[in-house]
């Protein structure tokens, strides 16, 4: 899991309330399209949410998603307010903190986020040539509505630092136009303006150009069906029409950006804008030549009646019901390209710390279920792969060190590693044997 407690306890109860109501994420996918208006429910956006890679933004998708799941559960309900607590609790470990609830409060900048600083000693501050009011006691109502722009698109998040270091729009990572997209229909369903009217002109202007950013996003293809999270630019006819799509769709995006940033230096000029040392949520950076870039994540592999393996969190995989799966049990590394070259992973393996120098290791074989081929395998820009190891035969192998070595020698916690053709290793999270012993015991047991 993600070592954070509220986002562990959302992920896994948002998980185990899907499991309850028996709906895949394409069920999910599909409902959201039938709602009017259609929200946005694809796998590649609330399957994160589920194994707790990411927390789920304020607004519709978030409150149909569990209404929808609690409903067809048939259990008892939490309703849409404790969830939004939930997700609040769990924002909060993630990204920014809560705005602060004085008026009086000033905020101290952050070098991250690019916007200037209104001087103390002076009472105006010049913003692309809009006079600011001196920050002197800005109202609730325009507190908490700046909160709900910083909150749906931080201004020190990733999908921003994303967006302007990318030098083409051809593809776009979905956790960049997810959160951009979320806020739009979000934002544009605000009927409060600002009390300010210098802060009120600069929001609609970046609604403006917000919109139009969002439009060239929607004409795009999302193509994760593919395996690879992104939206792809179209392709019109010919390459001279691709590359006036791209060039009109980065003017779209430079413009938000410059409007966005004017709101924001208005925001932080009122004291509106919250210090921050956290960053937004992981997202894959655009690091053409600049060599691989491989996420690194430790799964449990399950195996249902019809014989297909399903993978999950191992928390979860520890407590499932046996009647929806059955062994045999694997442990799954699987590898995410963050980068738009193409990546060999040649090796895997798994460290375990058993609280001395120098971890054992436990290397994944070439062949997994079935005899097939595993390794090595080669990642796309922005794909993904996995590997599998019989969770059993870890688990046996943790018994016998722990017999041969006294009880001492009982592990503490292991982590997944892949390396690559060019012996570049990239490591995973470390899982602790709380987390991952009551699978290994279940893979052990054979139950």
């Amino acid at each position: 899991m993600t070592g954070t407690p509220a986002v562990d306890r959302l992920a896994t109860t948002l998980e185990g309330l899907r499991l309850k109501a028996s709906l895949s994420l394409g069920q999910i996918e599909a409902f959201g399209k039938a709602q009017q208006p259609p929200v946005n429910l694809g796998k590649s956006k609330t399957s994160p949410w589920f194994t707790g890679k990411t927390v789920p933004a304020p607004g519709r998708p978030f409150r149909i998603l569990v209404t929808l799941l609690e409903a067809r559960a048939g259990v008892s309900t939490l309703g849409v307010g404790r969830w939004e607590l939930m997700r609040k609790e769990a924002a909060g470990e993630r990204r920014f903190p809560p705005v602060a609830a004085s008026n009086t409060a000033s905020s101290p900048t952050n070098s991250d986020t690019e916007v200037d600083v209104a001087s103390e000693s002076s009472p105006t501050t010049q913003v692309s040539s809009q006079t600011v009011p001196s920050p002197a006691s800005p109202t609730e109502t325009d507190r908490r509505k700046a909160g709900r722009l910083l909150d749906l698109l931080p201004p020190d998040g990733s999908w921003r630092t994303w967006l302007r270091k990318a030098p083409t729009l051809f593809t776009v990572p979905l956790a960049v136009s997810h959160p951009v997209c979320d806020a739009y229909e979000e934002l544009d369903d605000d009927v409060l303006d600002y009390v300010n009217p210098a802060l009120q002109e600069a929001h609609e202007s970046a609604m403006e150009h917000l919109k139009a950013f969002y439009d060239e996003l929607n004409g795009m293809h999302d193509v994760s069906d593919e395996g690879r999270p992104v939206l792809e630019m179209s392709y019109p006819g010919t390459t001279t029409e691709r590359n006036n799509l791209n060039r009109q769709a980065c003017q779209a995006r430079d413009s938000f950006l410059r409007a966005y940033k004017n709101l924001v230096n208005l925001l932080n000029a009122q004291g509106l804008v919250p210090a921050s040392g956290l960053g937004g949520e992981a997202v894959p950076q655009n690091t053409q030549g600049s060599g691989p870039d491989l996420g690194v994540e430790l799964l449990a592999g399950c195996t249902l009646e019809d014989g297909r393996i399903i993978h999950i969190p191992i928390g979860l995989a520890g407590a499932e019901n046996p009647q929806i799966f059955s062994e045999p049990y694997y442990l799954v590394v699987k590898a995410a390209n963050r980068s738009t070259c193409e990546v060999q992973v040649d090796g895997v393996r798994m460290e375990i710390d058993y609280g001395v120098e120098v971890p054992a290791l436990y290397t994944f074989a070439p062949a997994g279920p079935g005899g097939r081929a595993q390794l090595p395998f080669k990642l796309g820009s922005h794909a993904s792969g996995h590997a599998h190891a019989n969770a059993a035969e870890l688990g046996n192998g943790f018994a016998a060190v722990a017999r041969d070595r006294g009880r001492a020698a009982v592990p503490k916690r292991v982590r997944p590693v892949v390396w690559t053709g060019s012996g570049i290793d990239f490591f995973g999270s470390w899982t602790d044997l709380e987390t991952l012993g009551p699978f290994l015991l279940k893979a052990m047991r054979g139950e």
